[in-house]
């Protein structure tokens, strides 16, 4: 990518040096001037006195004043019929002006300029393409034998109706998606390889202001009875808060636990619904590991309430909200922020998959104790109480908006009737109202006789 850059820089100090050339007209400014005389030239200038067309014998003279002509002194005065035009050469002055008709590149650096820019988003376009499959393809054949010793198919495009292997999803130019199934546990996971836009050139600009960097998220699906009432998190103290407050289980279930007795690097922090959980899911070889790669690791998040990000409450509705499924999610960052572009180095997260695969083990295997797994009970059902008690106002507030509509509707068809026609409708309407406001009388029917 570098002599990309080194071929923009040269170009530009090439427009600008042509920018500020000299004028392309100086050649033809001169001091010279260049007498032409007659005698240069073979030509013969006669006097020519033309003389008016005689007037033909047929023409009838005029009979009227108004076919007559007057003519008048004060026509010609300040003319003097005696004089006569004055005699002489003149000199006639012509600079030596050549007709140009071939341009100068330089008048045209703008559209050079365009069509470097255009070769420089191209080259740079298939550049950065190449370099994300590249490293894609270099994880995916680096992870796939450790893949296929945990998992029964590995790569399938989820496409075909026959079951399909070895297959590295691309979905854009810089994501790129892994499926896996057959694992006792879960019921498969997804992997998907996020790569940077290098293809654009607007992003690799971007890149330099802002580095990032190439990321790997694993998701497990597991089934309801793969994994106990289970909510644990482990990322960056630097926005541990922020997550904790847009993430719903996080902020419904999860609390800072004190990272002290974790062998873990400061920056990290931990939340939990009970301390039980993650004392028994953050082992000492976990903990040994993520410390031992800890400019590889991002985060881990186990929750078996998961229901995404929070949504406003101006634009949540009762069918908007996501049904609660279990998941366990580990990010995992490349080093470099994205100027390591060599195949090894996406070797680098290998022991981290391979924690990932333990952690899952572990999580179905762990069993929370009783009174945790009440109160963990307890928890969910008040989060759905809650839930049931938001969604009854919001379903109320907008029968009430349709009514209030309903009822403006009306009064607008009402303007538009006759003075008649709404004195018909409001005692219509009025007896209505009474007849909803009055005592409910129930009739007896009595049959005599």
């Amino acid at each position: 990518m570098s002599s990309i850059w080194d071929f923009v820089w040269i170009a530009l100090l090439v427009a600008l040096t042509v920018g500020q050339s000299e004028d392309p007209f100086a050649e033809f400014d001169t001091d010279e001037t260049i007498v032409i005389e007659p005698d240069d030239y073979d030509i013969e200038v006669e006097n020519v006195v033309e003389e008016p067309p005689a007037a033909p014998a047929d023409t009838p003279e005029p009979d009227t004043m108004d076919d007559q002509v007057i003519i008048e002194d004060e026509d010609f005065e300040g003319i003097n019929p005696s004089d006569k035009p004055p005699s002489g050469k003149n000199e006639l002055n012509i600079v030596n002006a050549p007709v140009n008709m071939k341009g100068h590149w330089e008048d045209y650096y703008l559209e050079i300029i365009g069509l470097i820019g255009v070769f420089v988003y191209a080259l740079n376009f298939y550049t950065g393409k190449s370099i994300n499959n590249r490293l894609a393809n270099a994880w995916f054949e680096h992870h796939k034998k450790l893949l296929s010793d945990a998992f029964c198919i590995v790569g399938d495009d989820g496409v075909s109706k026959e079951i399909s292997e070895d297959v590295l999803v691309k979905e854009s130019e810089n994501r790129f998606v892994l499926w896996c199934t057959g694992r006792l546990g879960c019921e498969g996971i997804k992997i998907e390889i996020k790569l940077l836009r290098r293809q654009d050139l607007i992003s690799v600009l971007s890149q330099i202001f802002k580095p990032q960097s190439d990321t790997i998220t694993i998701t497990t699906y597991l089934s309801p009875e793969d994994m106990d009432s289970v909510v644990l998190a482990v990322m960056p103290r630097k926005g541990l808060k922020r997550l904790q407050q847009e993430v719903q289980d996080l902020a419904h279930f999860a609390t800072e636990k004190k990272a002290d007795k974790f062998d873990l690097p400061h920056q990290l922090g931990i939340l939990a619904e009970f301390s039980e959980v993650s004392n028994e899911l953050l082992s000492v070889p976990v903990c040994k590991t993520i410390s031992e790669n800890i400019d590889v690791f991002d985060s881990i998040h186990f929750s078996d309430y998961y229901t995404g990000f929070k949504i406003s409450q101006e634009s949540q509705t009762e069918t908007e909200r996501p049904k609660p499924v279990k998941r366990l999610i580990f990010n995992f960052v490349i080093p470099g922020h994205g100027k390591r572009t060599k195949s090894s180095i996406m070797e680098t997260t290998e022991p981290l998959l391979r924690m990932a695969l333990h952690m899952m083990t572990k999580v179905h295997k762990f069993k929370l104790s009783k009174e945790n797994k009440n109160k963990a009970e307890k928890h969910r059902i008040q989060v759905e109480e809650e839930y049931l008690k938001q969604t009854h106002a919001q379903r109320q507030e907008a029968a009430q908006a349709r009514r209030d509509e309903r009822k403006r509707m009306e009064k607008e068809k009402i303007q538009e009737l006759d003075p008649e026609a709404q004195r018909r409708y409001e005692e219509r309407e009025y007896k209505k109202s009474m007849r909803r406001s009055g005592p409910r009388v129930k009739q007896l029917k009595v049959k005599t006789g």
